[in-house]
């Protein structure tokens, strides 16, 4: 679980986050409703395989809800979009529901329901403690994860500030090399070799 510092990014508003859940949710469990019940445990397992891996698969650290609401998943060490790993860890916990039907539990879509809706009281009920709220508003997902989500504009500029380079660039001194043989003294049309080289020596003499 996360013990890092707070982060220094605000969390997103967390109606956008439960109208991003419910989409996801609604998702997730289509399977348990339109594939056919002869092939046994197929839509619990796609059920359990959307669950699971949702917020990777429309984009890094999107899931559809995630999209269509504007927000997306970081992950707090690197501001930056939350990789596959951390995606899949930070769903584990919603990947439980299905399994009581995919073990042969009766009328899988209701013990389903079930089960999601006291993981999401739980789940939010975690993300509004006190304590939970001054770490970004992070779920229990979120804290084994490290991660964390946010608006989907912010996370466009999170990490994406290139240190300055402070040594000079080659191309100035080349154009200053470039420009002191343009201004160095040429012999005139009239000048033989040896008095311009009579004259460089004379200049060159302290």
């Amino acid at each position: 679980m996360e013990t890092a510092e707070p982060p220094s990014y605000p969390p997103a508003d967390f109606r956008r986050r439960a109208a991003a859940r419910a989409i996801d949710l609604l998702i997730g469990l289509a399977p348990l409703v339109l594939v056919p019940r002869g092939q046994p445990r197929a839509g619990e397992f796609l059920c359990l395989l959307f669950l699971l891996a949702a917020d990777s698969l429309f984009g890094t650290g999107r899931s559809l809800g995630k999209r269509a609401v504007g927000l997306r998943v970081i992950a707090v060490q690197t501001r930056r979009p939350a990789g596959i790993i951390a995606c899949l860890r930070r769903n584990a916990v919603f990947a439980l529901a299905p399994l009581p039907a995919l073990l042969g539990a009766p009328h899988p879509l209701a013990v389903t329901i079930v089960a999601i809706a006291v993981i999401c009281a739980v789940e939010a009920g975690v993300a509004l403690r006190p304590l939970t709220r001054d770490l970004g508003q992070r779920r229990i997902g979120d804290l084994l994860a490290s991660t964390q989500v946010v608006d989907g504009s912010i996370a466009l500029g999170l990490g994406l500030v290139a240190p300055r380079d402070a040594s000079p660039a080659a191309a100035p001194l080349v154009s200053s090399r470039a420009a002191r043989e343009r201004v160095k003294p040429r012999p005139g049309p009239g000048t033989r070799a040896t008095d311009a080289g009579l004259h460089e020596e004379a200049c060159a003499s302290p």
